[in-house]
């Protein structure tokens, strides 16, 4: 079973932010797509250049905390999604979906981009990684 077979089951659209976009940018993709974990950094081209997870944004958040909780410095406004984001690791459609669990097992991510010659075109959830491994399983029951 590939990557191809259970991509978009749950999730239709990979959620992004270019590269040069403010980290506040990232933050209200997640907030208004509250089921959204991790958004993708693309640059201009859509080439897919890394991930930045619920656990950067918090990362990023209490780091950059002044003494008064929760208030942000204005230098911290300046601050792009390129400058949180961890390098990402992909998938692409035909990849089984054996690599696709070593890659997010790999990256500690929940949710892997699918990518097409670097180009991001959309991603796996956790939860079809699981359906998949399951229904897998119950192929070998046979």
């Amino acid at each position: 079973m590939d990557v191809e077979d259970i991509y978009q089951k749950n999730s239709s659209f990979a959620e992004r932010v270019l590269n040069t976009d403010p980290v506040e940018e990232a933050i209200s993709v997640m907030v208004k797509n509250k089921t959204t974990r991790t958004v993708f950094v693309v640059d201009k081209r859509d080439t897919f250049v890394g991930v930045i997870t619920i656990k950067e944004v918090f990362s990023h958040i209490f780091n950059e905390m002044k003494p008064n909780f929760l208030k942000l410095s204005k230098k911290k406004r300046n601050v792009k999604a390129r400058d949180i984001m961890i390098s990402g690791i992909s998938v692409s459609l035909d990849d089984p979906i054996d690599d696709a669990l070593r890659a997010a097992k790999a990256g500690d991510l929940q949710d892997l981009p699918i990518c097409k010659n670097n180009i991001l075109i959309g991603e796996l959830d956790c939860f079809e990684l699981l359906g998949a491994l399951i229904e897998e399983k119950q192929l070998y029951k046979k």
